[in-house]
């Protein structure tokens, strides 16, 4: 259920902001590898891979106001990942800022704050005595991300490629935990990591 509320709040949120194309200045879609294996023992540690799978992202940003100059100039965003898999999904809103590297090619980063429908924690396997809730607690403490909070921080990056002044690709990564400060003690966190086509109005 949580998963269908989650996914019709992002349809809805998806088909207001294409309605209104004419005020927007870029939409993002791509698919992401949630929860990358990848990223097991290699860069960060940890238990990643716990939910390996594919989800589709979606991102709706616009140009910098005049009041966030004192910033660098971001570029507010909103945006969520469904997962496929009925693993993690996640919506929330935050700021990116671009960097140019060349004519065609950019580079962004971008934090803010999510919500999302995965476990907080799951239940200690010891807190049964039930043969069938061990096994259950058991099987949820190796397929399940402990975020530790319900909120979470995002971080993303992305390298971008522009088409045309219009259309660009990106390869994008971003990782989202709580840092210790939003929740815990639990925060085993994930790395998503994927591709997106941008289009700019």
């Amino acid at each position: 259920m949580k998963h269908i509320l989650l996914s019709a709040a992002m349809v809805c949120g998806l088909s207001g902001a294409v309605a209104h194309t004419a005020q927007a200045d870029e939409i993002r879609l791509g698919v992401m590898v949630h929860d990358a294996q990848f990223f097991e023992d290699i860069i960060f540690g940890g238990r990643h891979g716990k939910e390996q799978s594919i989800s589709v992202t979606a991102e709706y940003a616009i140009d910098s106001p005049e009041w966030l100059s004192w910033a660098m100039s971001p570029m507010p965003y909103v945006g969520g990942s469904l997962n496929l898999g009925g693993k993690t999904s996640h919506g929330g809103a935050g700021l990116l800022w671009r960097f140019d590297l060349k004519e065609k090619l950019y580079f962004d980063i971008g934090s803010g704050l999510v919500l999302h429908d995965g476990a907080v924690r799951t239940p200690d396997p010891l807190s049964s005595t039930d043969p069938v809730e061990v096994s259950e607690f058991r099987r949820r403490k190796f397929t399940e991300i402990e975020f530790g909070s319900r909120v979470l921080f995002r971080t993303q990056f992305a390298m971008g490629y522009r088409i045309n002044e219009k259309w660009a690709t990106e390869i994008t990564y971003e990782h989202l935990s709580h840092a210790q400060i939003l929740g815990g003690p639990e925060n085993e966190g994930t790395n998503n990591v994927g591709f997106r086509v941008a289009r700019r109005f």
